[in-house]
């Protein structure tokens, strides 16, 4: 094959990935109603984020009795995922084992969706319709009404610290 005939393939081809590149863009652009669903954030913080200050001292008891009630079932489903990644990093596997590890790491998991479902139908119901608007918006933008990065502190570094309201912990030894 001579050097044209080579430099003419190389050209469609790369025709050819632009344009499904391009035309998978402008699908998901067209059809954008479709891929709105995002899920939900893993606990119910996220519906009083953007509230006010003293609706959300109003909110903190049923939100300290959902993280209460909800924390023992997340680490049952933490610790089965556990138990399912060493059972597949075993040197004896052992099929049976994996199948039930995993059938009770999806029963876990149901049982959190469920009790974390609850929750969210028990906080919204204390929510104004305003204020349940406000906790949609958050779900559709995934972030702070202010438009900071949720992980950015209020000086615009990384934020390493809990979200429980106490000062972030210092940032690690590595360069920003």
């Amino acid at each position: 094959m001579n050097q044209t005939r080579l430099l003419l393939l190389a050209l469609v081809t790369s025709l050819a990935v632009n344009l499904f590149f391009v035309g998978g863009i402008f699908y998901r652009f067209s059809r954008a109603d479709e891929f709105i669903g995002r899920p939900l954030p893993p606990n119910v913080n996220w519906m009083v984020r953007d509230l006010s200050e003293e609706r959300r001292a109003e909110m903190l008891p049923l939100l300290e009795q959902s993280a209460d009630e909800i924390r023992p079932i997340r680490r049952e489903m933490f610790e089965s995922q556990r138990h399912v990644n060493e059972l597949m990093m075993s040197a004896d596997f052992d099929r049976e084992a994996l199948e039930q590890a995993f059938s009770d790491l999806r029963d876990a998991n149901l049982r959190y969706q469920r009790m974390s479902h609850r929750h969210s139908v028990e906080m919204l119901n204390h929510l104004s319709p305003e204020e349940r608007e406000k906790a949609v918006a958050f779900i559709h933008r995934r972030g702070p009404m202010d438009g900071r990065d949720r992980r950015m502190g209020d000086d615009g570094r990384p934020d390493f610290g809990p979200r429980s309201g106490q000062p972030p912990l210092p940032p690690p030894d590595f360069p920003l």
